[in-house]
């Protein structure tokens, strides 16, 4: 997808979907998490996550070389929102006691909310 594209999801639903999980987290895209983290522009490397949380800035970030269509762009954005409004030190805790992504509390509440992307289509 056009980044166009995506930033035009995103303006569309995020507003909604942030108002109905309470968050004030603050959505920015990057190509993937290469150029965001190198600050690098058109940086790339082996794999990038669809997207992330950054609870030190309270911020989504959007990698829009992984949205291939809405429902995708749609699910990342509540993923990553619920997040926004999970305890960090509990998730980090979580994480600590060798749960890994499939089995981790927080992680398991944020796949599940991914299911509701059609009520913001």
């Amino acid at each position: 997808m056009l980044k166009k594209d995506i930033l035009s999801v995103i303006n569309k639903v995020y507003p909604k979907i942030a108002k109905h999980y309470g968050s004030n987290a603050k959505v920015e895209l990057y190509n993937n998490i290469y150029e965001r983290l190198s600050g690098i522009k058109e940086m790339d490397g082996e794999e990038s996550p669809h997207a992330e949380y950054d609870w030190n800035n309270n911020k989504i970030y959007i990698y829009t070389t992984q949205m291939e269509n809405e429902e995708q762009i749609i699910r990342s954005l509540i993923h990553e929102c619920v997040h926004s409004i999970q305890n960090k030190e509990l998730f980090d805790t979580y994480y600590n006691m060798d749960m890994c992504y499939n089995t981790h509390p927080y992680e398991i509440e944020a796949r599940y909310e991914e299911e509701n992307w059609k009520n913001y289509k």
